[in-house]
């Protein structure tokens, strides 16, 4: 994975590019003056802002920036100022980038030189259909970020088509070898996005909605995190259980996604009801407005039982993942805090895969 170090000369004035990076990938960012704390040698990029730069601080830096000859490392000036270019050839920096570049054009030429962060790492033996799903899906939800970072429209269509795309991997591949692919991303955040949509399109199939219905629930499930955009990463992924600070910060992302999906012109409200209230429980104990009984739509109650569902069954460093059987027990023990009767549906989505989680560990069990 990318690691991305970026240098700034003061916390509160990091650029509004360098910010929105740091949202899109991974990054620790240090002032000038602690350089030392940074360990340039182990980055894969470097990025250094050089406004108002003092030159004692940047003594250190290109004595950082020296040691590491290998990395890769660009510089941030202000347009038609000419000590910031100074200041990148002192450095030894041999690219730059305006403080004002498009953000869509920065990401796009990190993920040219490293990647995208957007795209798991799937083996060989992942099944064609299952692969190409995981990777559409990816495929939108990295569009959609850098739509909402860029003040773009969101990408509605390939939402769609990489929803069509799931649906045909479940006919073909079966879903535990979907759900096996997902979990291979590196990114928790698409990662859960994922499981959430899959796990509604299993549970609309169940409930047997009509195909448009199946299609508007995928979407708002792959959507409905969308205001995490706006949580940074190291918080996100982060691979140690969050402080109280950083749950608050988690919490404020469904008021952020009714910021982004409101200000869409082709988002439709069912999308923005799922998006900002897959966190209310029936008895108002819920966040973000309090809702209770009848003011939950039934989409919404059934996105907060995958929600939860697939929160309980991921792999994170910090907590082991649940057994199927054992993420539907505690979504029993929520008892009037979620839709009982909804949940009893949701039992054959849950007891299937472990059904075929149980016949692959036989399988191995025998060689």
């Amino acid at each position: 994975m990318l690691r991305l170090v970026m240098l700034v000369s003061d916390l509160e004035g990091c650029p509004a590019l360098l910010h929105t990076i740091g949202q899109m990938h991974p990054a620790e960012i240090f002032e000038h003056r602690d350089i030392a704390d940074a360990d340039l040698k182990s980055a894969d990029l470097v990025l250094v802002d050089l406004a108002d730069a003092s030159d004692s601080d940047l003594a250190g830096v290109r004595d950082a920036i020296a040691g590491a000859p290998t990395v890769l490392s660009i510089g941030l000036v202000r347009a038609g100022n000419r000590r910031d270019k100074v200041q990148a050839d002192a450095l030894g920096l041999g690219r730059i980038w305006s403080r004002t570049r498009p953000v869509k054009d920065a990401l796009r030429e990190i993920d040219l030189q490293f990647g995208s962060y957007a795209q798991p790492d799937l083996p060989a033996s992942t099944p064609q259909q299952t692969a190409r799903s995981v990777q559409a899906m990816s495929a939108a939800l990295g569009e959609c970020a850098t739509a909402v970072v860029s003040e773009t429209l969101l990408p509605l269509a390939q939402v769609a088509r990489a929803v069509d795309d799931t649906l045909d991997a479940f006919r073909l591949d079966g879903m535990d070898a979907w759900i096996s692919a997902v979990q291979m991303h590196h990114s928790h955040t698409y990662c859960h996005s994922m499981l959430v949509t899959g796990y509604a399109l299993a549970f609309a199939d169940v409930l047997g909605l009509s195909e448009s219905e199946r299609a508007l629930l995928g979407a708002a499930a792959l959507l409905h995190d969308v205001g995490k955009v706006y949580i940074p990463l190291s918080i996100l992924d982060k691979p140690a259980k969050l402080t109280e600070e950083e749950f608050e910060i988690i919490r404020q992302h469904p008021i952020r996604s009714r910021e982004i999906l409101e200000a869409q012109p082709h988002v439709s409200q069912a999308v923005i009801d799922i998006a900002v209230h897959h966190h209310e429980y029936l008895d108002g104990s819920g966040y973000p407005d309090g809702l209770k009984g009848d003011e939950i739509s039934r989409a919404v109650r059934m996105l907060t039982i995958c929600d939860i569902y697939a929160a309980l069954i991921e792999k994170r460093a910090y907590k082991p993942a649940y057994s199927p059987r054992q993420a539907y027990g505690v979504l029993v023990d929520l008892g009037k805090k979620i839709d009982q009767p909804l949940l009893k549906s949701f039992r054959s989505v849950a007891f299937e895969v472990d059904k075929a989680a149980s016949v692959k560990r036989k399988a191995s069990a025998f060689g």
